[in-house]
Formats: C-alpha cells, sequence, structure tokens
C-alpha cells in the first residue's frame, strides 16, 4: 500500500516539479499569474459604455483595449511597451486636462475582448492578447514627463526617414519634439503610398468647379467638362516636403485639410499631373511627428529598450510612475 501511495505522490510532484523548473524560466506561466493585469491595475477608474451599459475600468485595462487598434501585434515585445506608454500619457494627460473619467471624452477607440478576436481571428487571439497584455503589464503605471508635465505622446506609423518637428507640422516649437533620424523606415513597405483621382474624382472630393477649358476635339466638338482639368499645385511646403498650402482650382487647403479630405497617409507629398487627372505621392504615413512605430520596432529589434526607444524619439524627457508626476 505504501508502495502504491508513494507510486501517486511521484506522479503528482513531477509536472508539479516541470511547471516550478519552467516557472523560472518562463514568465507567462509562473504560478500565481505571472504578467496577470489584473494585480497591476493602477486604481483609476474609466467609465465606459458597453452594449448599452456603463462600466468601470481600470486604466491599465483601457490601455490594454487601445493598443490593438494602434500597433502591430508582429512587432517586437520592446516596440508594444513603448506604445503602451505613449498610450496611457496621453489617456491620463486627456483625463487629466479635460477633468474626465468618461471614455466618450478621449480620442482613442476602446476594442472590446469580442472586438478583438474578431480584428485578430480566433486562431490567433490567444497568442496577440499575451503578447498586449504582458506590454502593458510589464510597464504598468509608466509614463513620459517633460519638466513634471506629461507630455504629448505623438506617434505615426512611418517616417519619411526623419521624425518632423513640432515648429515644422504644428507651427511651435516644443522641445522635446524635435526631427530625429529614423532613417530605418524608407525600407517599410508603407513609406510610399500613391493615390490617384481623376478631374472629375477630384472636383467632387474638394468641392471645387476647377478650369472648364473650351477645348475642341478634331472634330470640333466640345470635350465634356466632367473631364476638364483642375489647376492643382503645392504653393508652399517645408524644407523636408510637409505641405503648408495647396491649391485646387480657386480653392486653397491646408496640407493636413489635404491630406484628410483626400485620404492622403501623410501630409509629407506631390503632385504629378496624369491624363486625365493627378497622382499624389505620399512619403511616410501619419503626422511624423514623435515615435515612428515602425522604427520602434527596428530598435527593438536590435537589443533597445522601451526607455532607450522612448529617449530617442523625444528629446529629455523622462520615464516615470504616474504617482511621481
Amino acid at each position: 500500500m505504501k508502495k502504491i501511495l508513494l507510486f501517486f505522490m511521484i506522479l503528482i510532484a513531477i509536472p508539479c516539479g516541470m511547471v516550478l523548473v519552467a516557472s523560472l524560466f518562463f514568465e507567462e506561466i509562473t504560478i500565481g499569474g505571472g504578467d496577470s493585469l489584473k494585480k497591476n491595475y493602477m486604481g483609476k477608474s474609466i467609465l465606459i459604455e458597453m452594449d448599452g451599459l456603463y462600466k468601470s475600468i481600470d486604466v491599465e485595462e483601457y490601455v490594454l483595449g487601445v493598443l490593438p487598434g494602434t500597433i502591430s501585434p508582429d512587432y517586437a515585445q520592446e516596440a508594444l511597451k513603448t506604445q503602451a506608454i505613449l498610450i496611457r500619457t496621453n489617456v491620463l494627460k486627456e483625463m487629466l486636462e479635460k477633468n474626465t473619467s468618461d471614455a466618450a471624452d478621449l480620442s482613442y477607440e476602446y476594442l472590446t475582448v469580442e472586438d478583438r478576436k474578431m480584428l485578430f481571428g480566433e486562431l490567433h487571439y490567444e497568442k496577440n492578447e499575451r503578447c498586449f497584455e504582458r506590454a502593458v503589464a510589464q510597464t504598468a503605471g509608466e509614463v513620459i514627463k517633460k519638466e513634471d508635465t506629461l507630455i504629448m505622446a505623438l506617434y505615426h506609423e512611418v517616417s519619411i526617414g526623419k521624425t518632423a518637428s513640432a515648429k515644422d507640422i504644428l507651427g511651435e516649437d516644443i522641445s522635446y519634439l524635435q526631427s530625429v533620424d529614423s532613417s530605418q523606415d524608407v525600407e517599410a513597405k508603407r513609406y510610399m503610398n500613391i493615390v490617384t483621382y481623376s478631374f472629375a474624382e477630384l472636383k467632387e472630393k474638394l468641392q471645387v468647379d476647377g478650369s472648364l477649358q473650351e477645348n475642341k476635339t478634331a472634330e470640333g466638338q466640345q470635350n465634356n467638362p466632367n473631364d476638364s482639368r483642375i489647376d492643382i499645385a503645392v504653393t508652399e511646403s517645408t524644407q523636408d516636403g510637409f505641405v503648408k498650402q495647396l491649391t485646387a482650382g480657386e480653392k486653397t487647403l491646408t496640407g493636413e485639410e489635404a491630406m484628410q479630405q483626400l485620404g492622403l497617409s501623410s501630409t509629407n507629398f506631390y503632385v504629378e499631373e496624369m491624363d486625365g487627372g493627378v497622382r499624389f505621392v505620399c512619403l511616410g504615413k501619419g503626422n511624423c511627428l514623435g515615435v515612428s512605430l515602425y522604427g520602434a520596432n527596428v530598435l527593438a529589434l536590435q537589443g533597445k529598450k522601451y526607455e532607450e526607444i522612448i529617449r530617442y524619439y523625444y528629446k529629455d524627457v523622462s520615464v516615470v510612475k504616474y504617482n511621481s508626476v
């Protein structure tokens, strides 16, 4: 009987021992939850509407729901950690400045678990969720400040090979938003984006009449006015090619307005006329301010830690726990 009892004790002890040993090397399976997000909650809540009901969730849970909609799960863990800190900084800054805890007042879109399952697909959900949860848990409470003030933690998908300065884009010199080299970005698939419009489509998009020309065909018939060209040109830009002003017919737009109305990937673009229309050749994706997420991933793959990545893209800032701000 004793031998049987000893046998069963050994059977139980072996797998337990294996888990214990493995937990020394793999954080995900540490007994007690490892990087469990709940034990890293900040204790600061956000009120959010879900299925017609209001629910109070911790800031860290909110960050977890925002993160997948802003960065690829295929990026290196240090890049995901970087982005988690940027989102947390922006969320807390917005809550503070707007004096709100209502998610409806915040700029981000929160993805529920169901949303995330749809985004990733059932096959990849568990793996991706673990990556994002680890990034949030391992940076829990960390934010970026400059002289005791939460910064505008701006970021973009791909730069033009270097980031832009706030003075160029916003017209304001912000000490931590200076141009830095991000030359690895030119290798990104989305570094160059081309958008093509016929003149008729441009007139509809920009709500302009264009320059209707009375050109005649060989048979003496007038061309279709809908095919008439529009005089469109970049009339002001920065030294690095960020468009400040675009004219289309008699209409003048800022680079930001042109980007939004024409669905361009950035304000860094030039215009090429082609038969029956124009094409916009855009460099970079996003506002090109602050952290390039593509560049951050390259730095992470090179062995850089998230603190190094943040301090590279933002000048003279500190990464601190929120309760010390």
